[in-house]
């Protein structure tokens, strides 16, 4: 291939990239409704070690307020959320304007600005979590081992964002208890480093002042038709210029 042809090549591949990077830290996602299908089935209690931590008393989760939340959106149809924010909350069947961004930090402020910032690995995990996470429950039908795996996944996204410990109490359910569901949320930790974050990306609900008004959140983001429609046009152009003389 001459060397012309690589470099227009090369060019429509940055402006590719540029875009999805314009996109991820940009997006409006209008959501008009929450929804939470699987939740967990035990109760969870987070806790980080330390006097001074977050959750250092301990931070219960009543069964089944944790899972994959589901939002319904005016842009981009439904999507499938985690909540990296354990600190605020978002309300099911709740009205919100999120924006696109990059998780950096735990929300553990007001702001973003005063919250705790995230090591490399702790967001690169999280998204990991994220995606694998939307993967898996969309290979699994409806039922307990759908609510499990929702549940276990939230689990090991806090366990991460927090540096916690996420532990599951209550009585077995068809067979299943509380510790093997928290071996399953520490094998999930476990593997997250070794698993692709894919395209997810974080969402916040912020004030005008930079004050976080709901719970963040990532989820795996796809983009919207106008954006597909110019991609086409970027590739299109290049593989004409390809086959032009040159």
């Amino acid at each position: 291939m001459p060397s012309i042809i690589k470099t227009k090549l090369a060019i429509a591949g940055a402006l590719l990239l540029l875009l999805f990077s314009s996109i991820a830290t940009a997006a409006t996602v209008t959501i008009t409704n929450v929804r939470l299908p699987s939740g967990t089935p035990f109760d969870l209690t987070i806790t980080t070690p330390g006097a001074g931590s977050i959750f250092a008393n301990g931070h219960n989760v009543t069964r089944p307020y944790a899972g994959q939340i589901l939002l319904d959106t005016v842009e981009y149809g439904t999507l499938a959320t985690w909540c990296v924010d354990d600190l605020h909350t978002i309300y099911l069947g709740g009205h919100y304007s999120y924006t696109t961004g990059i998780l950096q930090t735990d929300s553990s402020g007001s702001t973003q600005a005063n919250s705790n910032p995230l090591s490399g690995q702790q967001i690169h995990d999280v998204m990991a979590l994220a995606t694998y996470g939307n993967q898996l429950l969309a290979s699994l039908p409806s039922g307990l081992n759908h609510d499990i795996a929702s549940g276990q996944v939230q689990a090991a996204i806090w366990a991460v964002i927090y540096g916690a410990t996420v532990t599951a109490t209550g009585a077995d359910i068809s067979g299943v208890s509380a510790l093997t569901f928290s071996q399953g949320i520490a094998n999930l930790i476990a593997l997250a480093p070794s698993l692709s974050p894919g395209n997810a990306i974080a969402l916040f609900n912020l004030g005008p002042d930079g004050a976080m008004l709901s719970q963040v959140l990532v989820g795996n983001f796809v983009p919207e038709p106008s954006t597909l429609l110019l991609m086409g046009i970027v590739l299109g152009g290049a593989l004409l210029r390809k086959r032009s003389p040159v």
